[in-house]
């Protein structure tokens, strides 16, 4: 997407709407990407949070566990290979214990209430249907926005939300760099979604498409579109589809 700091004037001083950003969206959809990083994730109106992978990653438990482990693998070749291994031990040792102690910190405090309100949103009931089209920020490389519409309306409404999306989590990186490709979701590039459980610190809720839950990052709700951070990003979304637009035209 255009890169410019919110100040300047949107193009045609118009505003998006639906058709724009649909249009917006499969473009991108068609541009060369990388294979899709993302992937399915045990549902969590099935399983306990913290068996989804985002969820676990999100509130430090994931590096909890990865640390102890670690610190349990580092203390158990100590005690078979004798004090000797202690001088060289010691300070992956530190570091270990250091890791668990964050994870900790991170899984009772604000990390984890983050995660487990995200687990609870997600199973509310009460779905709000919505149109959506996924576009990029920028679009190769770039973060994942969902942009939300109502569900009734023609392509002249206008959007009503944004939410930026949470990449998956990767098992493993595959080359150096591939944690900054795009996080590509395996969905359509324009479609409709349930939004469950709006509630204080998540105004728009958690969406689901096609039975998978999407976790978001950052919320723009109807007045945070309104706000300084809200109009640059719509600035953006709007520079891009209405240069695409003119693209076409010519």
């Amino acid at each position: 997407m255009s890169h410019d700091d919110g100040e300047s004037p949107a193009p045609r001083s118009g505003a998006l709407t639906y058709a724009m950003v649909m249009a917006e969206a499969r473009r991108q959809a068609a541009l060369p990407r990388p294979t899709a990083r993302s992937r399915r994730e045990a549902d969590v109106r099935k399983v306990r949070w913290w068996r989804v992978g985002t969820l676990r990653s999100i509130s430090g438990l994931s590096t909890l566990i990865t640390a102890l482990v670690f610190t349990c693998l580092l203390l158990a070749i100590c005690l078979l290979a004798g004090p000797w291994i202690l001088p060289d031990a010691w300070a992956p040792l530190v570091v270990s214990v250091g890791l668990a102690l964050y994870g900790a910190y991170r899984l009772r405090g604000v990390p984890g209430e983050t995660a487990r309100t995200l687990a609870r949103a997600a199973c509310a009931p009460g779905p709000v249907p919505k149109r959506y089209a996924v576009v990029y920020d920028p679009p190769w490389g770039g973060v994942a926005l969902l942009v939300l519409f109502p569900a009734a309306g023609g392509d002249d409404v206008q959007p009503d939300g944004v939410l930026e999306l949470m990449p998956f989590p990767q098992p493993w990186l595959r080359f150096v760099g591939a944690g900054k490709l795009p996080a590509d979701l395996s969905v359509e590039p324009a479609g409709n979604l349930e939004l469950r459980g709006p509630a204080d610190g998540l105004p728009m809720g958690v969406p689901w498409i096609d039975g998978q839950a999407y976790w978001p990052k950052r919320s723009y709700g109807p007045d945070d579109l309104m706000g300084q951070d809200g109009r640059a990003l719509m600035a953006r979304l709007l520079a891009d589809a209405t240069a695409e637009a003119d693209a076409i035209d010519s």
